[in-house]
């Protein structure tokens, strides 16, 4: 069994919900501390002139070490007509818009309190239609008392009984202790993420944004994508094949 774990992002990009696909479960990793600059209250969408454009939730950090479950939404913006404006503007004529349209004006006339709660509710939801079928889990429902990454990720593949753990192929490959692994018997394994190219509106292919630009875009080309990487769980690279690949 394969377990997976990321932050909550905000509107997140192709790859996130792909490693949710290629997982048997998923920790949402709301119990950690929240960063700014990162993706977990902020994403990128396509604007009307080719370029990658923000959008970005506005939050209370406080003294910005407050863990991600914690972290409330400052309502006093109008951040929620802004978003939902600025995706109708730039995605309105796109061909799959009216399918999701409802759902979305829905998400933004609710006044969310808490960040990770509106992070999940999107998560969700595109798990739901793209019968990406991968249980979802919060570290919060989880007794993890390590601080270390590679403790926190070995407890929780135990917890969850999986033997095996899915990281990204980016800075963690960095942190992780692969000798822990090993010792500890599990599998450490890295996703091999290829960026699907689809119908994009507004010029030149941008990779590496919302999901609901694949969404609105490519509806039915988003879910075969994810029907492909949720038959495909062995698709994923062991730690010593991304050690003997890297430069």
């Amino acid at each position: 069994m394969i377990l997976g774990a990321h932050q909550p992002n905000y509107l997140p990009w192709i790859g996130f919900f792909h490693k949710i696909a290629q997982s048997d479960k998923f920790v949402l990793a709301e119990n950690v501390q929240f960063s700014t600059q990162s993706y977990i209250n902020r994403t990128r969408i396509k604007s009307a002139d080719g370029a990658a454009h923000w959008l970005t939730v506005p939050v209370h950090s406080g003294d910005g070490n407050l863990l991600i479950k914690d972290i409330r939404i400052d309502n006093s913006k109008n951040w929620r007509k802004k978003h939902w404006k600025t995706i109708q503007l730039n995605y309105g004529k796109s061909p799959y818009f009216d399918r999701y349209a409802p759902f979305f004006e829905s998400l933004f006339s609710k006044e969310w309190q808490f960040l990770a709660d509106l992070n999940i509710e999107t998560i969700t939801y595109v798990c739901e239609n793209y019968s990406i079928r991968t249980p979802l889990v919060s570290d919060s429902s989880l007794k993890i008392d390590a601080e270390n990454p590679s403790d926190r990720i070995i407890q929780m593949t135990k917890i969850t009984d999986c033997d095996a753990y899915l990281s990204g192929s980016g800075a963690s490959k960095n942190y992780l202790d692969r000798e822990q692994f090993s010792t500890t018997g599990i599998a450490l394994k890295f996703t091999a993420f290829d960026h699907p190219a689809y119908a994009q509106r507004h010029g030149k292919f941008l990779q590496g944004l919302s999901v609901i630009d694949f969404l609105f875009n490519a509806a039915d080309t988003a879910r075969k994508f994810f029907e492909i990487a949720q038959s495909s769980k062995t698709n994923s690279r062991r730690f010593d094949d991304v050690y003997r690949t890297s430069p």
